[in-house]
């Protein structure tokens, strides 16, 4: 269990943004070892479920900052909540783990060096899907991320999303735990997949409108003092209106940008209008309200003309657990209270929003970007991907940029470019291939100026979605059976 442990928290290592690709091999090579050294499934399951929680202790420690920041209320709880969060998503690889080696055993021709490497990859994957989609989900840090310090090894997530990337992934980085002959084939898989990658990704075009991000970076512990709203509000707009804002089509200002809520006729909206360019629109997060306190307020994304006036928004659908939304909330006012500010209430649908004169574009907010295939409303295609978030909350730790992360893989996904503006960084503009053309790191205030890149043609992910994942798995299980059926055959010859 100790060495289980060990080997998930090593593996974590190789996930942004320190990519130690052979702490990979070593933590998954190690996890099919105790897998396959396991007396029986309930060993394999505790071993898998001890790796687990290694992976999540060390992969989502990040999240202990947001306890921390002032005026800290709520810091003794954070260790404690994040190590019980990596005991139960240390479960998912446990099942994995645990129900492979069931089948195993009762039937032992899937037993073969590269039949359990195949199931366990199945295994590893539906696993994944689980963990993404269970009691809400949380989708972060899949198997695939291992990849995006090169993108062309991203580029599979065209074609069976993040999750069918973390397939292959496995059946490479485990390679090893099958033979010399393995590894070397899953080098040449792995040089074959680069040049693949390279080859596909075009040019981008530099012929669309000019769009300008603001980075404020305000700390999260000033952001929302009453004495501060009107310096952070005044800064928005100077730095909205430097060199080069007669000629842009968008400002783009994160989540919750403006420090209050934001009402229909609310004053402020002539001060924001000033941010927004000759013709065109600010686009910005804020907490809206529509003016009944009884309805609630939702985190959204506004749509502002030159004339102050809210053209579009949407609001955000999937709220964090705990950190946006508290379940009964009303019915628990109380619980709501000492959890924190309450809970923001839950939007309608996801949504694409076309303006006059400003390619239609879905808007995702802050921890919606980590869902593949979710992030895209119903009906005609969007042309590009709008993310705003604040990682304020997470300061200098790896959580701000395994984030970013998650908005490339969403780009490729769906072979749509991304405008990222975040209040602290990472803000980025990402292309339909997962590259970031230009980006502002973390805790640096400015403004990124760039064009609008091009969509790309609809990938097979962004046209069918997870039933591409389960053509990949339904390939992979056909490969057992003829496996196991060539393995009887043999059998009975040789008999």
């Amino acid at each position: 269990m100790g060495a289980a442990f060990l080997a998930g928290a090593l593996a974590a290592l190789a996930m942004p943004p320190l990519y130690w690709l052979p702490l990979a091999v070593l933590g998954i090579v190690a996890f099919v070892w105790l897998w396959q050294t396991a007396p029986g499934p309930r060993s394999a399951l505790l071993r898998g479920w001890a790796w687990g929680i290694g992976h999540f202790a060390v992969g989502s420690y990040w999240i202990v900052e947001a306890f921390f920041v002032p005026p800290a209320d709520y810091a003794l709880l954070g260790v404690p909540i994040v190590a019980g969060l990596a005991v139960l998503l240390g479960f998912f690889p446990g099942l994995a783990a645990g129900v492979t080696r069931r089948l195993v055993d009762r039937w032992p021709a899937l037993g073969g060096r590269y039949r359990r490497l195949i199931l366990l990859a199945i295994a590893w994957t539906v696993a994944e899907w689980l963990r993404g989609h269970l009691f809400t989900g949380y989708a972060w840090n899949p198997l695939g991320h291992v990849w995006a310090f090169a993108t062309p090894l991203l580029q599979p997530a065209a074609l069976f999303g993040v999750y069918g990337l973390g397939t292959l992934t496995f059946l490479v980085l485990a390679a090893p735990t099958a033979g010399w002959r393995a590894s070397i084939a899953a080098l040449v898989v792995l040089g074959i997949a680069g040049f693949a990658g390279q080859s596909m990704m075009e040019a981008g075009a530099d012929d669309g409108p000019w769009v300008r991000i603001v980075q404020p970076n305000v700390a999260q512990a000033e952001k929302w003092r009453p004495e501060n709203r009107s310096r952070q509000l005044a800064e928005l707009v100077e730095m909205s209106r430097r060199p080069g804002f007669d000629r842009l089509a968008a400002v783009v200002w994160p989540e919750t940008a403006p420090p209050f809520i934001v009402e229909p006729g609310s004053p402020a909206l002539s001060i924001m209008a000033r941010a927004v360019p000759p013709g065109g629109y600010l686009l910005t997060g804020a907490a809206r309200s529509n003016g009944r306190p009884e309805d609630g307020v939702w985190n959204s994304l506004l749509a502002i003309d030159g004339s102050g006036a809210i053209v579009a928004s949407y609001d955000k659908v999937h709220l964090v657990p705990l950190g946006e939304y508290i379940p009964f909330h009303k019915q628990l006012a109380p619980v709501s209270g000492f959890i924190g500010r309450g809970s923001f209430e839950e939007g309608e649908e996801r949504a694409a929003i076309g303006l006059p004169g400003l390619a239609s574009f879905s808007p995702v907010i802050c921890y919606e970007v980590i869902f593949p295939g979710a992030v895209t409303g119903p009906g005609a295609r969007p042309l590009w991907l709008l993310n705003v978030t604040n990682d304020a909350w997470f300061g200098l730790s790896t959580g701000p940029y395994q984030h970013l992360v998650s908005a490339r893989l969403r780009a490729v996904e769906e072979g749509l470019p991304m405008i990222r503006a975040a209040n602290t960084g990472v803000s980025a503009v990402i292309d339909a291939y997962g590259r970031v053309l230009a980006s502002l790191d973390m805790q640096q205030q400015g403004i990124i100026d760039h064009r609008l890149p091009a969509a790309r043609a609809a990938t097979p992910y962004s046209r069918w979605g997870d039933w591409t994942l389960l053509a990949l798995i339904g390939f992979f299980v056909a490969m057992l059976f003829v496996g196991g059926r060539q393995r009887a055959a043999n059998t009975v010859a040789t008999l």
